[in-house]
């Protein structure tokens, strides 16, 4: 997949959303209703294809977060399931390079899709499964 989408700007689908936390993101593909988490290095990525980013301009900024060339098979890794989950999409060519994307400390980037979409995890009050309040 990586040599079909090596120069190709690619933006998170508007569909997708986020909610940070202290190490990281978890992030909501409405369509699917899939939850899926990201450390800070994953999340630091997934918020550069927000405005739109080449994998070149992502592999060039995690060098600037203190990435090693030896970090680029997973960041490609990560870029690529991002691409099959299809949490991101081809931008049209008036997208350009977004804002600058800052991290204090690199690790290893890690992307993990939950088991259950979310209309499997929440429950209806109605349900007549659950026990009453007494």
């Amino acid at each position: 997949m990586q040599s079909k989408s090596e120069n190709c700007r690619w933006l998170l689908r508007p569909d997708v959303v986020s909610t940070v936390l202290n190490d990281g993101a978890v992030i909501l593909d409405l369509r699917t209703k899939f939850f899926f988490s990201l450390n800070a290095s994953g999340w630091a990525i997934a918020q550069m294809f927000e405005s739109g980013a080449t994998r070149s301009e992502v592999l060039a900024a995690s060098l600037n977060w203190g990435a090693a060339s030896a970090d680029h098979p997973g960041i490609n890794g990560l870029i690529d399931q991002l691409i099959a989950e299809r949490l991101v999409e081809p931008a049209n060519n008036s997208v350009t390079a977004g804002a600058q994307v800052t991290l204090a400390v690199w690790t290893p980037p890690m992307l993990s899709k939950h088991r259950e979409p979310l209309q499997r995890i929440m429950v209806s009050a109605f349900d007549p499964g659950l026990p009453l309040a007494e």
